[in-house]
């Protein structure tokens, strides 16, 4: 019953609402994607992370670079009759295809070369041949020549966005019908960029075009369709697609998760286009790779941010494309969590931090903390490194870091106010040290309990008579004094004060703080109390400013008592009541009959005895009990030297 009461006061607490809240409020930001900025840059690094890793399939890549500009001193795009020895001399190392990643909607302006074409029309018999042979030796026919040569050639294409009369129409851009004729494939060249950021960090292995519902395949897609010597696939999903004897997953809306194998000109083998025009790579370099044409200078505005470098150093679109390539053909695909399973993922960890705050001691829980903080940093690289799949990171990690801190602020705030409440209440009442315990043990003082104590009541005999001689600030002054001297005492003791009433001073030991040598204290409280008494009155007469002519009485008993706060809205006090209280006080007034400064009871003798001397006073009836309670002169410590004895009140 007692855990069932306890797990409900858990379970509502302030604290606990506000755990529950912060993790439901990350969780439900998860879900609608309000840390996808922030997910998308952790991806970015564990990329880095892990850093290159070296490319499956044999790629090479012949740039448009600086280099290739500078040396032809060619305008860009280049004239297509360059483009074509550049793709006939390829071909001559038989690669397994050549993918141009250039588009040519429009007839090239080019002629092949300028001086046989002036000799060609110069030996034509009239107009009509000569426009033949201009014809005949353009630059585009050379290209389709060249492409329809090499066999193998698969060409970028398009699906471009174009706003006509306030209307968004896509667009399927096809290249010249002869170059389209002498291609093996179209491939569509679009990028995925994330709206977040522009980044790229998938790729669409195929797209439909909305103003004939086809699906058309992305230039990558097939390059590595044709490596695998598979044929085009039949069917399609949103989810997948076979190629060949590869599934590559997707993420539902036709986008492959690129594993990009390094920043930029880090993992794949490049070589300048003139370079290879001028011969000066022979062509058996290309046997069976695939080779991928396209421009990689960033003058040329076709460079990407993506992972590694992101916008210091963006990618080329042909070198994006190289990725998803060897992305596919080495079946390294990346998943990544969906977003449920982000958010489930801040839950689960928004309850264990949330564990980790109320079970733990502060510091405790901070370790635990940090180290699930690790452990999970560990789990999303490990997860990405070495099973190539994207975790949450961030939110879970928010979720976990708020699950604890939430909770454990309030639950410090909480705590603090207690404290400086318990010190309120306590420091009238009890020692510093005293308070600061009960403040550490976060004992709930202020609920009434009844528990045994030791009371100890004193007052100054002959304090009234002696009282009438003086002034009124005499007397402030001069019971001021005594009061704080005695009430170091007792305090040292580990007493609680209880009240003053004139002289008289009422404390007991035992609580707030549990004592179990409480009856030892309280007489050892006394007798130093007589101890003090002594100095202080030395100290007086010296000074010869009040008078000495006084002694103390002080009572004591051991029973059990009601202890609490106790009094009104308005006023309120620490104090105990029973009749082991009222008896404490009648052992008090008894000092005087039996002329002996300290009296305790027979239950507080039974617990002192073999500590310190006493010796038997008389017995009394008293109220409340049916025989008479023994009353005991306490003597000393034993084994005291006699300055510290107890000596019989004056006459």
């Amino acid at each position: 019953m007692r855990f069932l009461q306890r797990l409900r006061t858990t379970l509502f607490s302030r604290t606990t609402v506000l755990a529950v809240s912060t993790t439901l409020a990350i969780t439900i930001a998860t879900l609608f994607g309000l840390f996808e900025f922030i997910e998308l840059k952790a991806v970015d690094a564990v990329f880095g992370l892990r850093g290159p890793v070296a490319p499956v399939a044999p790629i090479v890549i012949v740039a448009v670079d600086d280099e290739s500009i500078r040396e032809t001193q060619l305008q860009w795009p280049w004239p297509r009759s360059y483009m074509a020895q550049l793709v006939s001399k390829i071909s001559e190392g038989k690669p397994k295809s050549i993918t141009v990643d250039v588009f040519w909607y429009e007839p090239g302006p080019d002629l092949c070369c300028t001086e046989p074409l002036i000799q060609i029309i110069r030996a034509a018999p009239d107009v009509g041949a000569a426009q033949q042979a201009i014809k005949s030796v353009s630059g585009d026919a050379a290209l389709a020549k060249a492409i329809a040569e090499a066999g193998n050639v698969i060409l970028a294409n398009d699906i471009n966005r174009v706003e006509q009369s306030g209307f968004v129409l896509d667009e399927y851009r096809r290249p010249l019908p002869e170059f389209e004729e002498a291609a093996m494939f179209l491939g569509l060249a679009n990028l995925k960029r994330d709206t977040a950021d522009g980044f790229i960090r998938q790729m669409p292995i195929y797209l439909i075009n909305p103003n004939d519902e086809q699906a058309y395949f992305a230039w990558s897609t097939l390059t590595a369709l044709n490596y695998l010597g598979a044929p085009l696939p039949t069917s399609i999903k949103s989810n997948s697609v076979q190629l060949g004897n590869v599934t590559v997953p997707l993420d539902g809306r036709f986008y492959m998760n690129v594993n990009f194998r390094g920043g930029p000109g880090e993992a794949f083998e490049q070589v300048p286009a003139y370079q290879v025009v001028n011969s000066d790579i022979d062509p058996p370099f290309f046997k069976d790779k695939i080779v991928l044409i396209g421009a990689t200078s960033v003058s040329l505005q076709d460079v990407y941010p993506v992972p590694f470098k992101g916008s210091s150093k963006p990618m080329p679109g042909v070198e994006v494309n190289a990725n998803v390539i060897d992305t596919i053909l080495s079946g390294q695909f990346i998943n990544r969590w969906p977003v449920w399973l982000g958010a489930l993922a801040v839950l689960v960890l928004g309850i264990v931090a949330y564990l980790f705050s109320i079970s733990s001691r502060p510091l405790i829980g901070i370790v635990l903390t940090i180290g699930a903080l690790i452990a999970y940093l560990v789990f999303w690289y490990v997860a990405f490194a070495q099973l190539r799949t994207e975790v949450y990171v961030v939110a879970p990690l928010v979720g976990l870091t708020l699950g604890f801190a939430v909770p454990s602020v309030e639950r410090a705030t909480t705590e603090a106010l207690a404290r400086r409440r318990v010190r309120g209440m306590f420091e009238r009442f009890v020692s510093p040290e005293m308070v600061e315990q009960m403040v550490e043990t976060g004992l709930e003082a202020s609920r009434g309990q009844r528990t045994e104590l030791t009371v100890l009541f004193s007052d100054i005999r002959g304090f009234t008579t002696m009282s009438e001689k003086m002034t009124p600030n005499e007397v402030v002054d001069m019971l001021n004094e005594y009061l704080g001297v005695m009430t170091d005492v007792i305090l040292k003791h580990g007493g609680t004060i209880d009240k003053y009433e004139g002289d008289l001073i009422m404390a007991f030991f035992n609580a707030p703080i549990a004592q179990p040598d409480h009856p030892k204290r309280a007489v050892e409280a006394a007798i130093d109390m007589r101890i003090t008494l002594d100095q202080l009155k030395a100290k007086w007469a010296k000074e010869g400013t009040r008078p000495t002519n006084f002694e103390m009485g002080i009572g004591l008993n051991t029973g059990d008592a009601f202890v609490g706060l106790i009094g009104s809205e308005k006023r309120i006090n620490y104090t105990c009541i029973g009749d082991s209280v009222n008896l404490a006080s009648r052992v008090q007034d008894l000092t005087k009959d039996l002329r002996w400064p300290l009296l305790i009871t027979e239950f507080t003798y039974e617990r002192i005895k073999d500590e310190f001397d006493a010796e038997f006073g008389e017995a009394r009836m008293v109220k409340g009990k049916t025989v008479p309670v023994s009353m005991y002169k306490v003597i000393g410590r034993k084994g005291a030297p006699d300055s510290e004895k107890v000596r019989a009140l004056f006459a």
